[in-house]
């Protein structure tokens, strides 16, 4: 090969010639780079397949191509008909080279709009002294703008709504939060990222949006499991973002390495997300974050993690142009609403179970008309509790954990059709799954979520759809009808009659509910937490805003209250927002009230203290007879409010609520209340492990499915 020649042809350019050589022969292109490395006419840059170098056509904007045909994966011809296709780069000169270049594959090329198509090996010096007139006369090309990965990415969360962001900053993660500072998404910083992951799943919960967290790679992101479950288990969109080391360190030993050749955190979470994965390159980085949040908000929500090699994130790349969007649609077939219809407007005793699948969206207020069309009663799943107002004399309350006797009662005197909406009728929600609900004519059995339907009960027709949706469709066919009459004897929501502590230094746990509820506005929103205190919550308070009762029993983790409570304060600045937790779950998070100080959130914290791990002491003794003691003591709750930045108060006897009524309007800040409540006083309820113990086995029946979610990619 001659190389002679090009700088004196080249030298009256005002830049350099750029050319991108593209084979699959290594070695000739290591031959290539070294024989022109002198030419400083010449920038010269190499790719060894065509997939490459398409990407690297939108970064380094060459003037020339020079492209072998046969390639394995994308062949060079393709690859030219693609280049030429588009706008961006239609200006490139491409030439097709090839050891076997036959008269087809030359008219292939030119067909596909190469300037050439020429034989193997080839005269290097000849080929760029023919092409270099055609360059030099070509207007250069508009630049195109480039932004960092990370910028970009703050970009498409703005676009997507997102309003705020949680986490923790960290090494890897700080190209995201150094540019959330030119953005208009609110940085909030908690404790910890567990922390982080319940507020943003209180954020998703009140809101319906996106609720996304930032952290680092390492014990950030394993911080972070712990609510990634929490999400995946109760159907919340969260995304996660975790700062990873740089692609070239992976495998090196590095510092919290949590790529493939580290902690594999990607495996980890795929367990306990709908989309796990790391972006592998700066150009994918804007599509993968489409996917991730369409893959968060679509068919049942759930969580998504997207890692971030450092490398990545501060990278520069090419803004797309086109974005493509996914969108579910729902249909419903005409003759299955009117199936469901018809079977509950000819039911003796109906049932509608609504769980928290029925908030949101609508569909709260679609379940009232539906209710009063059918006369048919109405239960809810504890995670439901209010999607269906108790003071509505259909309600019977809350059926399973914590429940209502009404809604017991009803259930056992005998029920012939049940309608099961938005809800998995786990163990929590049919107490120990009561084989009553299974209905003696018929149980339809509605959720978005396919793999939740016939997982425990053998539902003679199955609905893959939205609450929303379903019960849309129901109230468009009974529009007109007059409502069904029956003579059911229904009393209400039959509440627990315990009587008040005996004890001058602690309040029943009834009455401090009672007091608190009684003080604070009607919209109150109730973050409530696991443990004891969860099924007095259940029991006394009466909610009928479908959005003022937020809990998180799909894993049923302690110490999401006070998080769940500043995702919720920060969704709705205009509402009050009460946390219910025990000394327990206030000893895993309570530093998350220190986050609320800094951010001035007027969050109101209720610790119900009865120094112990309740549930678990209680439970113990009603399976063993006896148990090992689990005290939370020594615990002063206000001290370490205090000390947190929070104003405080205990609350030891009834009527001393009240007098705090002033502390609660005025504090700009959270408030922690330490109610020393009376040990003895314990809710009567269904040994929920004794009951599914107790069960036969049931036989499973067909059921009529309809399919009704149908997936539209828009480009």
């Amino acid at each position: 090969m001659a190389f002679g020649g090009i700088g004196e042809s080249s030298s009256a350019q005002a830049r350099p010639v750029r050319a991108l050589f593209v084979d699959d022969d290594e070695l000739l292109l290591a031959t290539v780079q070294r024989a022109l490395r002198d030419q400083r006419a010449l920038e010269i840059s190499v790719a060894s397949n065509a997939i490459d170098a398409m990407l690297a056509i939108g970064t380094t904007r060459p003037d020339l191509v020079v492209m072998d045909v046969y390639m394995p994966g994308l062949d060079g011809i393709e690859a030219c008909r693609r280049i030429k296709a588009n706008a961006e780069t239609a200006h490139v000169h491409v030439i097709l080279t090839s050891v076997s270049m036959t008269p087809d594959v030359e008219r292939a090329a030119l067909a596909a709009g190469a300037q050439r198509a020429i034989d193997k090996p080839t005269d290097l010096a000849g080929l760029l002294a023919l092409t270099e007139p055609v360059i030099a006369a070509a207007e250069e090309p508009p630049a195109q703008v480039t932004v960092r990965a990370a910028d970009l990415l703050v970009q498409m969360l703005e676009e997507a709504g997102v309003e705020v962001v949680f986490g923790l900053p960290g090494g890897a993660i700080s190209p995201v939060h150094d540019a959330l500072l030119d953005s208009s998404i609110r940085m909030v910083t908690t404790r910890h990222e567990a922390g982080a992951m319940f507020a943003a799943l209180g954020h998703a919960h009140t809101t319906g949006k996106l609720g996304v967290v930032a952290v680092t790679s390492g014990p950030g992101a394993l911080n972070s499991m712990t609510g990634l479950a929490s999400a995946w288990c109760d159907g919340l969109p969260v995304l996660l973002l975790v700062g990873e080391v740089p692609r070239p360190a992976h495998g090196k030993g590095v510092l919290q390495d949590g790529s493939s050749h580290g902690l594999q955190l990607v495996e980890m979470a795929r367990h306990v997300t709908k989309l796990a994965a790391e972006v592998p390159r700066p150009s994918a980085l804007p599509h993968l974050v489409r996917r991730a949040i369409a893959t968060a908000m679509s068919g049942r929500r759930g969580p998504v993690m997207l890692t971030l090699p450092l490398d990545v994130s501060c990278a520069q790349v090419n803004p797309p142009r086109v974005g493509g969007s996914v969108t579910i649609g729902e249909h419903l077939a005409p003759d299955v609403v009117d199936e469901i219809a018809q079977l509950v407007l000819e039911a003796e005793r109906p049932l509608i179970v609504a769980g928290s699948g029925v908030r949101g969206r609508g569909a709260p207020e679609r379940l009232r008309v539906v209710a009063e069309r059918f006369g048919c009663p109405v239960v809810t799943t504890p995670k439901g509790k209010g999607v269906f107002p108790e003071s509505h004399p259909l309600a019977l309350g809350v059926l399973g954990l914590g429940g209502h006797a009404s809604a017991r009662r009803y259930i056992e005197q005998g029920v012939d059709v049940v309608l099961a909406i938005g809800t998995s009728l786990g163990d929590m929600a049919t107490d120990g799954f009561s084989p009553a609900l299974q209905g003696t004519r018929a149980l339809v059995h509605v959720d978005i979520d396919a793999r939740q339907i016939g997982k425990s009960y053998s539902p003679t027709h199955a609905v893959v759809a939205s609450a929303a949706q379903l019960l849309g469709a129901l109230s468009e066919r009974l529009d007109g009808h007059a409502p069904a009459r029956r003579e059911l004897a229904l009393a209400g929501v039959d509440r627990q009659v315990l009587a008040p502590s005996q004890r001058a230094d602690r309040i029943a746990p009834q009455v401090a509910l009672q007091e608190l509820q009684a003080l604070l506005p009607a919209d109150t929103i109730y973050t409530v937490d696991s443990g004891e205190h969860f099924t007095f919550a259940v029991q006394y308070l009466e909610i009928d805003h479908p959005d003022s009762f937020l809990v998180m029993t799909g894993l049923g983790s302690m110490g999401q209250s006070i998080g769940a409570a500043i995702g919720a304060q920060l969704s709705h600045p205009g509402r009050s927002v009460a946390a219910i937790c025990g000394d327990g779950c206030f000893a895993m998070n309570a530093f998350e009230i220190a986050t609320a100080v800094s951010e001035r959130l007027p969050i109101r914290v209720f610790v119900f203290n009865d120094e112990r791990l309740g549930m678990v002491e209680i439970g113990h003794e009603n399976v063993y007879g006896r148990t090992p003691s689990f005290p939370t003591a020594p615990l002063d709750v206000c001290s370490i409010a205090r000390g947190l930045g929070a104003v405080t108060a205990r609350m030891d006897a009834p009527g001393s609520l009240p007098e705090l009524a002033a502390m609660f309007r005025d504090s700009p800040g959270p408030v922690v209340i330490d109610v020393r409540i009376d040990p003895t006083i314990a809710l009567s309820k269904t040994d929920r492990v004794a009951a599914m113990l107790d069960r036969r086995a049931r036989v499973v029946t067909p059921f009529k499915q309809s399919p009704t979610q149908h997936v539209r990619i828009v480009n």
